[in-house]
């Protein structure tokens, strides 16, 4: 487990992040773990190879079968006893292991995952519309498409737990947390105005060894903008002018210019509006 207990809500700045990524990257931290399996696998003469989310393996899938846990409604593997805040990493070897039984399904009549997701986002229980997911909006989309969900993605600024976050299985009694996950001094070294105006290399300085590298510096200036555009103030709205002029990125300029928007129809500002009309550029 990364996170074994419902913690407070812990990011950047007024913006979200999700547990997943609050410590150090999972993929480097399971990879040296499952070396080490490897090497002891081999020494016995066993062929094996490791994936951490990082080969075309349906990990869940075979976590079922494996009898690790069940697949809840909200798409995610709800390990009883644990809940669903995991990590999963597979071996694939010619050692032989005993099977385990599958672990009955136990979500029973329960739909607080499908009815907590900000953007409707689950079609039916087990079946998630990707495009409509925050996680997906806020870490995989490089362009401004889905204007329309901007509201609803609230102050998730990398990520998204709301669908865990109300599962049952999650109040659960904590257990020790690893280490490399508890929350890293880096999510309180900037804030949102920060992202807007971080340059390239101190982003890769700042984001070493963090998940939140993955998403490049112009896709999470373009949340940070969003976020400041949901819970925002007129505070925020020096910034947001600097980053619509002068932010190299089209997105985040874009994004900048609706955040504006957003506040100004909110609280007014004196003189008028500075905003501009969003554009659908994109980098």
């Amino acid at each position: 487990p990364f996170l074994s207990r419902q913690d407070e809500a812990v990011g950047i700045g007024e913006g979200r992040v999700a547990r997943y990524a609050f410590g150090r990257d999972y993929h480097n931290v399971l990879g040296r773990r499952l070396r080490k399996l490897e090497r002891f696998l081999r020494d016995q003469g066993h062929r094996v190879r490791h994936s951490v989310d990082s080969r075309p393996v349906f990990e869940r899938a075979w976590a079922v079968r494996a009898g690790l846990g069940f697949v809840g409604k909200n798409c995610c593997l709800i390990i009883p006893g644990l809940g669903s805040h995991v990590f999963l990493s597979t071996l694939v070897t010619s050692a032989f292991l005993p099977t385990d039984e599958p672990v009955r399904e136990g979500c029973g009549r329960c739909t607080a995952c499908l009815t907590a997701c900000p953007t409707e986002a689950f079609v039916a229980p087990r079946e998630l519309d990707a495009r409509l997911c925050i996680s997906n909006l806020t870490i995989e989309r490089e362009d401004n498409a889905a204007l329309a969900l901007r509201p609803r993605i609230g102050d998730w600024l990398f990520g998204c737990d709301a669908c865990q976050d109300v599962c049952p299985y999650n109040r659960t009694t904590p257990e020790p947390l690893d280490a490399a996950f508890e929350p890293h001094p880096r999510l309180r070294e900037v804030d949102l105005p920060g992202l807007l105006r971080m340059e390239e290399e101190a982003f890769l300085l700042w984001s070493e060894g963090s998940p939140m590298r993955r998403s490049g510096i112009a896709r999470l200036a373009r949340n940070a903008a969003v976020v400041l555009g949901n819970v925002g103030t007129r505070v925020h709205l020096p910034v947001l002018q600097e980053a619509s002029l002068s932010h190299p990125s089209d997105t985040v300029r874009e994004a900048a210019r609706w955040a504006l928007g957003e506040i100004e129809g909110r609280e007014g500002h004196p003189g008028g509006g500075g905003s501009q009309p969003a554009s659908s550029s994109s980098d």
